[in-house]
């Protein structure tokens, strides 16, 4: 049968059509040979040629961008531009990528007016599936280079390492490249800030390689978005990258390090040099990571040109700041979105605002009359700013003057440093002055310094009340995001209130009081780097379920490693511009100082501080060289007192108890008596207090309840003292009590044993034992809630202990809650050993209720008390003898602190007694008092000279402050490692505090007039 006309039509149709694609095939790829630079066809392998040629053909029809997607790889096509870069790398976003290579034709491409760019792209992988393969010379030459810089490097480390490298980065670097970026790898493995070198090829124009190539290391590097961040970064420079190849050492754990090299080149084909300020590139390129980079500010300012990228982020510091300030005039009004609206509403003033700062502290554009002249006129333009709608006006005229008052109060800043993981910033604490309300109502009294840094998801203060200070470094983790709203809100003045309430706390100690907060949000980036983490595993075969348990073991490391990395930025930063020699003058680069002083800050642990973190603090610090050396932080788990392990803090407030069951009537060596309990037997202070109650009551102590991060518990008869005492030496937190030793009416809320019965319902368990026995119960979340925020209030005791919270957690609004049935405190007395637990107006209430409240301000003082003690005996001994006395310090320490806590319970019950004073307005005088004869005393001892006759009266008391072990065994060494700046601060707080508690409140003469007198009595 003849074949069908119509078939004959197609078929020739089909052959015209694949002679004439052929022809075009062959056209394009003629154009490709002759367009594209060698290096491509050598990079590039010939299956992708084809399919680059492929896509080429048709690429008019796709708006001249094509996207060829292959496994683990991806080749993209478009036409050059100085943002080609940012427009191929936006879509990536979810793949970490350890190889991009863009190749630019030498010719336009047909019928446009611009040259073709092919980018070539090889994602990471979670098993690596390309073999590796390197010469075994030169893997042996290198690993004799490695080994000759790093002398501990074993062969087995250095195997291990070299195998983690992916075969295309070790192709891709020449030998001298391999060897910089692995020294920047292990430079890298003890720090967390970008180690980098810059190297720049003076013969590009020869030689055809990128005028400058920058190879860097960088710890726990986020691998989404991040190749787009650095490419807009690069561009905004008017950069190009070249090439970027990368590998992965130890991903997705908290090890993980970053090697890659980048090779870059000005636009339209310029040296680097010639078109980039290339320290300041430097300074935004390796901070990127530390900040947002996709927030309105990049949008309205950095990438519109107004600002630089740095400026970007100095304003984002300036926003935090302003909130705090802010927040107390309005919350409703001054949130952090309308803080940063008012600024971004004029760019016009906030690009002056900028300005203004480069002119006071860019040490190589540095113009004081020109920021004065510059200040003068903003606040000028500021204060005539007017659209005409006054509520808005007014709200950013208030803005910007605080972020201008921000500049005009900082008296140094890292800001300049070329290589840090957080700003730092020292104010001025007259910025407090300038706040739009009565300041007095919220900071009564000026700190001596402040403190205010800025890093990765966190910000946070240092707040001194004299020079030389000391205070505890809390952290504060919240989970949720509706948590970290709220905490966001009090960052200043908690660590403001924290400071006020040590600085009164400190009164028996030569050091004022301080505190530092770090806020640390919950982290975005956990997520999506979850994300692509889960693509990768996905890629390679893995199970759901190991998808699921590699996950939640990443999330665990990673959010442990971020509050290690935040503690350490804001560590870093700090000591950057407080480190300094002897005359005052700081040892960083390019920080201009106008304080012009020595600032040396002590420190102690506090919330969320962890023993390594303590070490690693201490041991920065003496390698920094900073004066302090290792007493730069207190409660050292070796060459220090370790508050939890020698329970420092819980001595005193069980002398506290022992002091106010006394006064109660109660003998608690053989009467029975009840107590309650914040905190766990995991934490420092409550579990600590339950080991005093285990070891010196156990027949007569009652503990009814207790709260903590895991649950609640409840047992009306008292619970098991041993299993409790257990719990504090396991470290584990009362959720790991036995609900079966329960007694009648007692139950166990568990936190983490949780069912979920829908996407948005969830019950938590909790065990109650009944007459019939053990019951399990599921309750609602806001049946739970409900328990947790309101248990340890409503349950009746002898004793109330708040040994952990967050400040206020009892306040105006929930105080009725530990009121009972008859409008009686649900508690006899309270020993506050957490700090701010219960706000003011709470406390007043309770008083007027006829309850008896140590304040935290003496209840808890023996645990900054032995911070001082530990940091004198360690100033003087140093570590190594300190060691050798460490056990006779101890016991001469514990027995000072019971010694000051009975002193001041006893002054505190006695005025009380007799004066029916509340104890907490007591406590308040007491400070006061002990304080204003102690600031009395140094305002005459600084104007003397301390005598070398350590016979003199002076010096008696000093020796007679100081342990007997100091001045009996290493008296020498203690007269001459104590600055007489110290010795004097000793001998008036020794001599004020002994005055007010062998002499009471009233007695108050002029301390000076009878200084003679003073000292011939025994102290």
């Amino acid at each position: 049968m003849p074949p069908d006309t119509n078939q004959l039509a197609i078929k020739e149709k089909l052959h015209e059509t694949i002679k004439r694609e052929g022809a075009r095939f062959e056209e394009y790829y003629q154009w490709l040979e002759r367009a594209m630079p060698p290096l491509f066809f050598e990079e590039v392998s010939h299956d992708n040629i084809m399919l680059i040629v492929h896509n080429l053909m048709g690429i008019h029809l796709q708006d001249f961008f094509s996207a060829i997607h292959l496994k683990r790889a991806a080749i993209v096509i478009l036409l050059d531009s100085p943002d080609a870069d940012v427009r191929i790398l936006k879509n990536y976003a979810y793949y970490g990528i350890k190889n991009y290579q863009a190749f630019i034709s030498r010719d336009h491409f047909p019928n446009t007016a611009s040259s073709i760019r092919i980018a070539t792209l090889h994602f990471t992988e979670a098993v690596e599936e390309t073999p590796l393969t390197y010469p075994e010379d030169q893997k042996a030459k290198l690993k004799a280079f490695c080994k000759e810089r790093n002398p501990e490097l074993s062969d087995t480390e250095f195997d291990s390492l070299f195998s983690s490298m992916n075969s295309r980065f070790l192709r891709s670097l020449s030998f001298n490249r391999l060897i910089l970026s692995l020294d920047m790898f292990f430079r890298a493995k003890t720090r967390d800030n970008c180690q980098y070198e810059v190297r720049y090829n003076d013969d590009w124009e020869t030689t055809g390689a990128p005028s400058m190539q920058i190879v860097l290391a960088w710890r726990n590097c986020p691998k989404h978005n991040f190749l787009y961040q650095i490419a807009r970064c690069v561009e905004r420079h008017k950069l190009v990258m070249k090439r970027v190849v990368a590998t992965d050492i130890d991903p997705y754990s908290r090890q993980n390090i970053l090697i890659m090299a980048i090779g870059l080149h000005g636009i339209n084909g310029k040296a680097a040099w010639d078109v980039a300020d290339i320290p300041d590139f430097l300074r935004e390129l390796v901070t990127m990571k530390y900040f947002e980079s996709f927030d309105k500010v990049d949008e309205k300012l950095v990438a519109t040109g107004l600002i630089g990228g740095a400026y970007g982020n100095l304003l984002r510091a300036i926003f935090d700041f302003v909130h705090q300030n802010l927040v107390h005039l309005d919350p409703n009004l001054y949130t952090p979105e309308n803080i940063e609206e008012s600024f971004l509403r004029h760019p016009e003033l906030t690009s002056t605002l900028c300005h203004a700062f480069k002119l006071k502290f860019d040490p190589h554009h540095l113009d004081l009359q020109a920021y004065e002249n510059t200040r003068e006129k903003l606040l000028a333009d500021i204060e005539s700013l007017d659209t005409g709608r006054e509520a808005n006006d007014t709200r950013r005229r208030i803005v910007l003057k605080q972020g201008l008052s921000f500049i005009h109060h900082t008296l140094k800043t890292n800001f300049y440093r070329l290589n840090f993981t957080a700003f730092s910033f020292r104010l001025d604490p007259k910025f407090i002055e300038e706040l739009p309300y009565d300041r007095r109502k919220r900071f009564p009294e000026l700190p001596y310094a402040i403190f205010y840094i800025k890093g990765m998801d966190c910000f946070g203060y240092h707040i001194r009340f004299k020079d030389l200070s000391r205070g505890g470094l809390r952290t504060v983790t919240p989970r949720q995001p509706e948590e970290a709203r709220q905490e966001r809100n009090h960052v200043f003045s908690e660590c403001y209130n924290l400071a006020y309430t040590q600085h009164f706390k400190n009164k028996d100690i030569p050091e004022g009081g301080a505190k530092g907060i770090l806020l640390l949000m919950p982290s975005p980036r956990l997520e999506s780097e979850a994300q692509v983490l889960k693509m990768e595993l996905k890629d390679a075969g893995f199970t759901e379920e190991q998808i699921q348990h590699r996950i939640d073991l990443f999330l665990k490391e990673q959010r442990e490693e971020n509050l290690y990395q935040a503690q350490r930025s804001y560590i870093e930063s700090l000591v950057t511009i407080v480190n300094c020699d002897p005359d005052g003058r700081l040892r960083a680069k390019y920080v201009v100082d106008y304080w012009k002083k020595p600032e040396y800050i002590y420190l102690g642990p506090d919330e969320n501080m962890h023993n390594s973190m303590i070490q690693w603090i201490a041991n920065f610090s003496k390698l920094q060289g900073y004066k302090p050396g290792s007493t730069f932080i207190s409660g050292k788990p070796r060459v220090g007192i370790n508050h939890k392990e020698y329970g420092v803090t819980s001595l005193g407030v069980n002398v506290y108890m022992e002091k106010a069951l006394g006064f109660l009537g109660i003998n608690p060596s053989r009467d029975l008596f009840t107590i309650k309990i914040s905190g766990g037997p995991d934490g420092d202070v409550a579990g600590n207090q339950i080991k005093n109650l285990y070891q010196l009551y156990p027949e007569t102590a009652k503990l009814v309840a207790l709260i903590d991060v895991s649950g609640a518990i409840y047992d009306p008869q008292g619970l098991d003292l041993g299993i409790m005492h257990t719990l504090f030496t396991q470290a584990r937190p009362l959720r790991y009590y036995p609900p079966e030793k329960l007694r009648p009416g007692g139950f166990l809320l568990d936190k983490s044993a949780r069912k979920s019965e829908a996407s948005y319902i969830h019950k938590t368990l909790r065990w109650t034992m009944t007459a019939d026995g053990l019951e399990e119960e599921w309750l609602s979340g806001s049946e739970m809630n409900h328990i947790l925020k309101t248990h340890i209030h409503v349950t009746k005791a002898d004793i109330f202990i708040p040994a952990g919270g967050r400040p206020r957690t009892l306040n105006e609004s929930n105080i009725d809650d530990f009121f009972d049935e008859k409008g009686k405190p649900t508690a006899k007395a309270i020993v506050e050993g957490a700090n701010l637990y219960i706000s003011e107006s709470a406390r007043s209430t309770l008083e007027k209720a006829g309850c008896l409240i140590f304040k935290d301000s003496s209840a808890n003082k023996t645990g900054v008390i032995c911070s001082s003690f530990e940091v004198l005996s360690g100033l003087t001994l140093g570590d190594e003898l300190f060691m050798q006395e460490k056990d006779k310090l101890v016991q001469e320490i514990l027995s000072r602190l019971k010694l000051l806590a009975a002193k001041e319970a006893d002054l505190l019950l006695k005025e009380h007694q007799e004066s029916g004073i509340p104890m907490t307005a007591l406590s308040y005088e007491i400070s006061k008092k002990i304080n204003g004869f102690a600031y009395d005393l140094l305002d005459y001892l600084d104007k003397i000279e301390l005598p070398r006759n350590l016979d003199d009266p002076l010096m008696q008391c000093f020796l007679g402050y100081c342990l007997p072990t100091l001045r009996n065994s290493h008296q020498e060494a203690l007269v001459r490692q104590i600055p007489d700046s110290h010795k004097k601060a000793i001998i008036a707080a020794h001599i004020g505090s002994n005055v007010v508690y062998n002499k009471g409140l009233n007695w108050s003469p002029s301390i000076v007039y009878i200084l003679p007198l003073l000292l011939k009595e025994p102290l």
